[in-house]
């Protein structure tokens, strides 16, 4: 790497050769720095088996959607089938699956997983490098290429960089258009009245995105930190003229307005999950106290150093294994330091580095400062963004660590140069000598300070019998159930906690067939619970999940089982062993419940894993909905109100959206369809629409009206199909009826679910979720004139929870209603007290012992115990409901029933 000539001076090939050196001293430290990474390149990835099986689908899903299915990649069916999954809201790293494209198309997935994560940090190295050469000019005439290529050094391969590629976060580890963003920001500072630079920073702050959604709100941070400094800059010094304020202000507006533009498919993809199931970008903190950086992991070498990874465990330091830990380095805080200490006057821009670095660090800290482990309690700017829109979905506070890299390795380019002979301060002839060999001494501490070799490798060969799947004739496709099955966001696993599922989806890449399960980054509650509270799938979660289960469990699941496999078009069962040593993952456990229960055949077995053809019924000729059937909940799709197990009223499926979809099996013959539903508002009306095809709009009485409609052949599938009714008007649920008249809340609905079942505490009433819904016993008190007071009580952990429980229930007006449910777990310090408080409301169950059951009460004060509204349940989420059930403020219609008859 040597200096390029200055404009106009040398050839061509002399001018490019510092950046064709930089770059495959770059490809080199890639190499190496992910060592044994190249040496199985089509085998195995980095990573713990947890995010890169996912991620490395992501390729193959992207390729298979644009190129097979011609469909938008940003909807799926392939994983939660049949109700599908908005990746939109999911890392799918769309731009990297597309750069990465040429790779997976002739080298397969595995392969071009590790080559283009070796591609991103090239990357971003060389991006960093321009960056740092931008940013050094401006102080002098001519470029210093070694500060600057040593910047990239610093950015692309920090050990907490080389973390998240340990982790198999490659998504998270694709930092590498952010410094091209910044790079043009920069220059459109500079050269404000080119609209060239800002054209080009709202692309590539577009590219970052759709890398990895999460930098996108950090850059924005960084560009405000930007703006302010400079209208700073300006007032200070009266630099900026009122022309140049303009510029830059149109500037800015076209970098953002590039920036929606470029956004747009996803927020188009993403508003109607937002419109209809509110915000659930963050579930209470996100776990943010857990992954934040401590104040002494800055100073301290990370647990993948192979010599000293085992300082951090010599510490008090606890939450060093999953990216939170942050080392800087002595060799990069010197030259930071050297950097601020020797700068010219001529750099203003090292305040805002400083400013940067200070900032970004600060939010990498957390809601609160922790050293050494201890949380000192000290609140940091982290707080204000776990209340803002789009920034609090970054439940990782740590990950503001790529920007405190970045900006300490800008002062770090900016002490080297000024430590470079020929420098702002040259040094003597004699002492040149020295200066380059004490640089080049902390070059080489720098990277043995940042080593994380060897870095952990999953295996990603794919058992044989995957491949025979993928060669079996299209009559016996069909759906996969391939177990180890579980459900996963970044907040919860529904499940097994055994990365194997995460293999599951990434053999999907042979296989090709629909998956129930699966992994997002956010998605609504609906989207796990459908599957949750699914007959034969709740049976076999609880056995894989090392649960017995209860008695009649296995007669009832028998009598289903055949219907439930029909509905889902499971053909093929595939049962994994597990680890073997993690009692909480056992999906061997479901093999003699398979063999008993389901009309499965064996058709391999070795010492991992088992293979089942399983014989589905005919297509019915008739099909009825209403809340007594098994089937129900497979057939309520988006929409729906809850189904209680217990209720006060006429159990009905409550229409709480103008739009709510139906998934029902049928023989693909004309059908005849007929129900009955009570329309609460004149002037309703209802379209049925089925498969693209739409009836013309049905006049619905007010009240109870029983109607019927043709649907022609050509509207219905063999199998499963997606029905959408729609309304044209809703009504408040408050002013819907109630069984006993006046009474206040119209609706009112508890729903419980232990943490293995759905962790969720809910008290709707009149269809607005009034519960605090914490760990333990959620409880609201409603008087008979409508008002509530809800509070939460942490039985779990709390030792004075449960006698403040009982002192709250005990204040309460005898003749209010109590309402009650349990979320997470709520035993482990539940008291007497507590319970005969909850006795006094009409409460019969008691939770004592009873580890992490779900528990939901409807009840009076004053009332015996018995009385109540109440269920409890070991395995399963509990409702009940008094009036209309309803999860939302709105309803269009209760429906009673619903019938399919073939002609």
């Amino acid at each position: 790497m040597v200096e390029s000539k200055s404009a106009g001076s040398g050839s061509s090939t002399t001018r490019w050769r510092p950046h064709l050196l930089n770059l495959a001293a770059y490809a080199l430290l890639a190499v190496l720095l992910t060592w044994p990474t190249v040496t199985h390149l089509a085998s195995a990835l980095p990573g713990d088996g947890g995010d890169d099986p996912a991620i490395a689908w992501n390729l193959w899903w992207v390729k298979h959607a644009l190129l097979t299915l011609h469909a938008n990649p940003l909807i799926t069916t392939t994983m939660f089938y049949p109700i599908g999954i908005n990746l939109a809201f999911y890392t799918l790293t769309l731009l990297n699956a597309l750069t990465a494209l040429p790779l997976t198309l002739n080298l397969g997935v595995v392969a071009a997983s590790n080559l283009h994560t070796l591609l991103t940090m090239v990357i971003g190295a060389y991006g960093m490098a321009l960056l740092a050469r931008q940013q050094l000019s401006a102080w002098r005439g001519r470029p210093a290429i070694w500060p600057a290529a040593l910047a990239g050094i610093f950015y692309a391969f920090a050990s907490s960089q080389l973390f998240y590629v340990s982790l198999g976060q490659f998504n998270i580890a694709s930092t590498h258009w952010i410094p091209y963003t910044l790079l043009f920001v920069f220059k459109a500072r500079r050269d404000p009245r080119s609209l060239r630079w800002p054209a080009l920073a709202g692309l590539f702050l577009v590219m970052q995105t759709y890398a990895e959604m999460t930098y996108a709100s950090f850059l924005l941070i960084f560009i405000a930190l930007v703006v302010a400094y400079e209208a700073a800059w300006g007032v200070v010094t009266t630099h900026y003229a009122i022309r140049n304020t303009v510029l830059h202000l149109r500037n800015l507006l076209l970098l953002l307005l590039l920036f929606l533009i470029g956004i747009s498919p996803l927020l188009v993809t993403m508003a109607p999950d937002m419109l209809a199931e509110g915000d659930f970008w963050v579930q209470g903190s996100g776990f943010a106290e857990s992954f934040s950086a401590d104040l002494l992991g800055f100073l301290v070498p990370t647990m993948h150093h192979p010599l000293l990874g085992g300082l951090v465990t010599h510490t008090g330091i606890t939450a060093y294994d999953k990216g939170q830990h942050l080392y800087l380095g002595a060799a990069l805080l010197i030259l930071a330091i050297v950097g601020l200490v020797r700068r010219p006057r001529r750099w203003r821009w090292a305040g805002f580095w400083l400013a940067a670095a200070v900032l970004f660090g600060w939010l990498a800290l957390g809601p609160t400062l922790h050293v050494n482990g201890s949380d000192t309690g000290l609140p940091g700017p982290y707080v204000l963004l776990q209340s803002l829109p789009v920034f609090k979905g970054n439940r990782y506070p740590s990950r503001y660590s790529v920007l405190l890299i970045l900006a300490l390795a800008m002062l770090a380019a900016r002490g080297l140069q000024s430590l470079w002979p020929g420098g702002p301060a040259p040094l003597r002839s004699s002492a040149r000598l020295r200066a380059a060999g004490g640089i080049a001494g902390l070059v080489a501490l720098s990277m043995f300070e940042q080593l994380s070799v060897p870095l952990p490798q999953s295996d990603m060969s794919v058992p044989a019998a995957y491949s025979a799947l993928a060669a079996a004739p299209p009559s016996e496709a069909g759906t996969l159930l391939d177990i180890p099955i579980a459900w996963r966001n970044g907040f919860r696993i529904t499940g097994p906690l055994d990365p194997g599922f995460m293999f599951g989806q990434f053999y999907q890449i042979v296989h090709g067939r629909p998956l129930l399960q699966g992994n997002t980054s956010r998605n609504p509650e609906f989207k796990f619970q459908y599957f949750t509270q699914a007959p034969i799938l709740n049976s076999l979660l609880a056995l894989e999940t090392g649960h017995p289960l209860p008695p009649g469990r296995i007669s009832a699941d028998r009598a289903v089982a055949a219907d439930v496999l029909r509905f889902f078009d499971v053909r093929t069962i595939v049962v994994r062993r597990g680890p073997g040593n993690n009692p909480g993952a056992v999906p061997e456990a479901t093999i003699p419940y398979i063999e008993q229960v389901l009309p499965v055949e064996r058709t391999y077995a070795d010492d991992l894993m088992s293979v089942y053809r399983v014989s589905l019924p005919p297509l019915p000729q008739s099909v009825q909905l209403s809340p007594k059937e098994p089937l129900i909940r497979l057939e309520l799709g988006e929409g729906w109100g809850p189904l209680p197990e217990r209720y006060d009223g006429e159990p009905l499926m409550w229409a709480q959206r103008k739009s709510v979809r139906l998934l029902v099996v049928l023989n693909g013959r004309p059908q005849q369809v007929s129900w009955r539903l009570y329309s609460p508002a004149a002037g309703q009306r209802l379209t049925f629409s089925m498969n693209g095809w739409q009836s013309a709009p049905l006049d619905l009485s007010l009240g109870w009206g029983e109607y019927a409609l043709d649907l022609p052949a050509a509207a219905v599938r063999a199998g499963l199909n997606e029905i959408w009714l729609g309304f044209d008007r809703l009504l408040p649920a408050a002013g819907l009826p109630h069984p006993a008249e006046g009474q206040r809340p119209a609706s009112l609905v508890v729903c419980s679910a232990g943490e293995e079942v759905g962790s969720f505490g809910h008290i709707y009433v009149d269809g607005v979720d009034r519960s605090p819904n914490r760990r333990g016993y959620n409880v609201a008190v409603i008087s008979p004139e409508g008002s509530v007071q809800a509070m939460s009580f942490d039985t779990h952990l709390d030792p004075g929870a449960s006698a403040a429980l009982a002192a709250f229930i005990q204040r309460a007006p005898a003749g209010s209603t109590v309402a009650v449910a349990v979320a997470d777990e709520a035993s482990m310090n539940l008291g007497r007290e507590a319970t005969a408080a909850l006795g006094s409301a009409g409460a019969a169950g008691d939770l004592t012992g009873k580890f992490r059951w779900s528990h939901a009460l409807i009840g009076t004060k004053g009332d015996q115990p018995g009385a109540a509204l109440e269920t409890m349940d070991a395995l399963r989420p509990v409702c009940v409901a008094a009036g209309p059930a309803l999860s939302e403020p709105n309803a269009a219609a209760g429906l009673a029933w619903m019938r399919f008859e073939g002609k």
